[in-house]
């Protein structure tokens, strides 16, 4: 069973909300903590407000503190019907002048700067602040203090509004932003969608390149779906003259080796019938040598494309090559003296070099059914190979060697050599697809040479 199929999108979207979220929860972090501040300090105010009220009335008569409620104050502390106030006002010996005794009162600073903390009073949380007065009324002068506090349920509901109104506008902030990275997203995979389009609704045999026009994030995939389809015609064009090539030489030789049998099924002389297996046997050499050469070709043609390119001995695959050949051809093989210190390596596919080698030692041990090849590997300029192979057959006129290099063409020396084509053109597009070339050459005193130069691979 396969799992859920991987979404570029889908991921990018949930990334992108699940970024949101954390950036909310820190954002509705510090806004809580805020505005938490903010109604502090703003009630903080009005506790500092109501307890200087207090400070200012408190009164020496008669040797005694007193302290006359302002009614100010009083209003201040129960301006808001949520909460409740308590005071305490003190002496200089800490006793209680007038208030609640119980109240926590802070540390004793001896200055008039009011002070704030929190603190639990009554099994409720409370606000606390504190303000110092200095009052001189004989050996009992010395700093009061007067303390209010308050419960925070107003401080409480204000930063709740403040946290409401700062996060309703975020939270449609986000949830527009999300509905815009969809929005771009579709946007983004509407070049996508079009090519589908494109590729789906195409012919199977279209293989031409995609003509939609796309953004150029995308345009390295376009361009590498068209490399891939140009690759994938020239394979099946391959294919489809392989095909039709095999069709067309085919039919002569098989032809014949029809009517031969039929002839020979009815004769009764056995010479006139060895005659007839004879010639069944001639068509059947030739029709092998087809089969062989466009299977060579297409091997070739296979290998160019799908192999990477090693490095590859020449002199090695040469060594190779004439140890396939019957002995009789084996012995006119001949190669020249090379240096020890040449390292005659070239890049490519080893069965591309072997059927460049087979070819042309083919070629001219037909031609040149009698004497020796010669065959030349060397290195010329340091950088490039050059490998001869020459015979002392009829040569080729300079007038046919750019047609011998064609398809299923041949010279007019081969009226009477078997052969197909196809091997100088096997040589040629060998070559080619390592970045060299085949050049045919006229030889001194008579003859071809088949020169393939190729560039040397370092070791």
């Amino acid at each position: 069973m396969t799992g859920r199929q991987k979404s570029i999108k889908r991921d990018i979207l949930l990334g992108a909300i699940v970024l949101l979220a954390l950036l909310g929860l820190g954002l509705f972090a510090y806004i809580r903590a805020y505005s938490l501040d903010a109604a502090d300090t703003a009630f903080d105010r009005v506790l500092a407000a109501a307890a200087l009220s207090i400070a200012d009335n408190v009164r020496v008569e008669d040797g005694h503190l007193t302290v006359e409620l302002p009614i100010a104050s009083l209003e201040i502390l129960g301006a808001s019907r949520e909460t409740r106030a308590f005071y305490a006002v003190r002496a200089p010996d800490h006793s209680l002048i007038t208030g609640y005794p119980d109240l926590p009162d802070a540390t004793q600073a001896q200055d008039r700067k009011p002070r704030f903390f929190d603190a639990t009073y009554s099994n409720d949380a409370v606000r606390i602040g504190s303000v110092q007065r200095y009052i001189d009324f004989g050996e009992k002068s010395g700093w009061i203090s007067v303390t209010v506090a308050e419960t925070r349920e107003a401080r409480t509901q204000l930063a709740s509004v403040i946290l409401r109104n700062s996060l309703t506008p975020m939270a449609v902030a986000g949830l527009i932003m999300c509905f815009l990275i969809s929005t771009g997203l579709n946007r983004a995979w509407a070049p996508l969608v079009a090519l589908e389009n494109e590729l789906v609704h195409r012919a199977p045999t279209n293989l031409n390149p995609i003509q939609t026009s796309v953004p150029k994030e995308v345009n390295s995939l376009v361009s590498s779906l068209n490399l891939f389809m140009q690759r994938f015609e020239g394979a099946l064009s391959s294919l489809r003259r392989i095909s039709v090539d095999t069709t067309h030489e085919m039919r002569t030789p098989l032809a014949s080796i029809r009517a031969l049998t039929e002839v020979a099924a009815s004769e009764s002389d056995p010479g006139v019938l060895r005659g007839y297996l004879q010639r069944i046997h001639a068509n059947a050499v030739v029709a092998t040598r087809i089969v062989n050469q466009l299977l060579a070709e297409a091997a070739v043609a296979h290998h160019i494309e799908t192999t990477a390119n090693p490095n590859c001995d020449l002199l090695e695959l040469y060594l190779q090559a004439v140890e396939r050949l019957p002995t009789s051809r084996m012995q006119r093989c001949r190669l020249a003296h090379l240096s020890a210190a040449d390292d005659l390596l070239v890049r490519g596919s080893p069965l591309v070099f072997r059927e460049l080698i087979d070819n042309l030692l083919d070629n001219a041990l037909n031609y040149a059914p009698e004497g020796f090849i010669d065959v030349g590997l060397r290195i010329a300029d340091g950088t490039m190979i050059e490998l001869d192979v020459a015979d002392r057959g009829p040569g080729i006129p300079d007038s046919e060697k750019g047609r011998v290099l064609e398809r299923f063409r041949r010279g007019a020396a081969s009226e009477n050599v078997a052969g197909t084509g196809l091997g100088l053109n096997i040589v040629r597009n060998a070559a080619n697809a390592a970045g060299g070339h085949l050049a045919l050459l006229d030889r001194p005193g008579g003859g071809l040479i088949a020169r393939v130069i190729l560039p040397r691979a370092t070791s």
